[in-house]
């Protein structure tokens, strides 16, 4: 599967910030966000938003299910009942 643009959610507001900025990052964490940015290369748009209370909760339910399913699942374009 083939995916061309993509949106990522982040809870870490300073992270998603690092990864919006076009200057080089300074942080001590610069290493692991120029990497980052260098996978992004391999999308046409890549669009980094920083998710609030209600992103956080879908994630903690989607990390929880995880740790339930021995399977691997993928979601395209609709959500499972366990994101509402």
């Amino acid at each position: 599967m083939d995916f061309h643009d993509i949106e990522v959610e982040g809870d870490a507001l300073g992270i998603i910030k690092l990864m919006q900025q076009q200057e080089n990052d300074l942080s001590i964490i610069s290493n692991l966000i120029e990497e980052a940015k260098s996978i992004t290369m391999n999308f046409h748009s890549c669009i980094f938003m920083h998710a609030g209370r209600e992103g956080n909760k879908v994630a903690d339910n989607l990390a929880k299910h995880g740790l339930e399913v021995r399977d691997e699942i993928l979601w395209v374009r609709r959500l499972s009942s366990i994101c509402l």
